[in-house]
């Protein structure tokens, strides 16, 4: 099946999030450094945007780097590190993104300067852009998310707050929930990923590991979506 099919036949999520999961272990199973299944796993990055674009969907969540994993061992950061450099290169470079929304979601004053800077230039170049929406979740923390939410509340005179008032807060506020939140590798819980945003979500948690995540898997991850009975609540007669 070709991928364009699937907005015929399929009901399509607006807003797929994945949690790339299971890059160390690629690289395990093939007796290399854990590095080189991050390398595997960010060259994964612009196929799957590619992929998720031409079924339909708008927009795209990538839970790249949470606030937890600053507690990895450095040389393993410090790799990281480099392939966001990449990676936040990319976005410049590529004609392909050129009439992408680009946002980079998280705490970004912990890294490098040249990293910080070349983020807040992107999503400044690229924020009327409407074709399709990049999210790249980089130190980012759901609870953290709430927690800076609040005190931007609070800051501004708050003293009760509505859940509009802290949606409108996320670093999610210019896209929607996200519909359809896929984790690979087959480990079955969110990390800390989007819990305010991701309460009516549907799972899926497909063994594959990121590195080996393909259109195959993509296909039958819509699927998947398409056979959930989404009733937000409400029973349907």
């Amino acid at each position: 099946m070709e991928l364009a099919e699937l907005k015929t036949q399929y009901k399509l999520p607006n807003h797929i999030c994945f949690i790339i999961d299971g890059n160390g272990r690629w690289a395990k199973q093939h007796h290399l450094p854990r590095s080189q299944g991050h390398i595997k796993g960010a060259n994964k990055l612009s196929k799957i945007y590619k992929m998720v674009r031409e079924i339909g969907i708008k927009y795209v969540s990538i839970y790249a780097f949470s606030t937890d994993n600053w507690n990895r061992p450095k040389e393993e950061v410090d790799g990281l590190m480099k392939l966001f450099k990449r990676a936040v290169k990319e976005f410049y470079d590529k004609k392909k993104y050129s009439d992408c929304r680009i946002e980079f979601l998280g705490d970004l004053s912990k890294f490098d300067a040249d990293i910080k800077q070349s983020a807040f230039d992107i999503m400044e170049k690229t924020k009327d852009n409407t074709a399709f929406h990049i999210n790249l979740c980089l130190n980012y923390g759901g609870r953290e998310d709430i927690v800076q939410a609040v005190n931007k509340l609070i800051a501004s005179g708050k003293t009760q707050v509505t859940m509009e008032d802290i949606s409108v807060n996320l670093y999610t506020h210019n896209c929607p929930d996200p519909d359809f939140i896929v984790r690979t590798s087959g480990e079955h819980r969110l990390s800390n990923f989007m819990p305010w945003q991701s309460t009516y979500a549907e799972l899926y948690f497909p063994k594959v590991l990121w590195p080996d995540f393909s259109k195959k898997d993509l296909i039958e991850a819509i699927r998947e979506y398409s056979s959930r009975d989404r009733r937000f609540g409400a029973i349907k007669e």
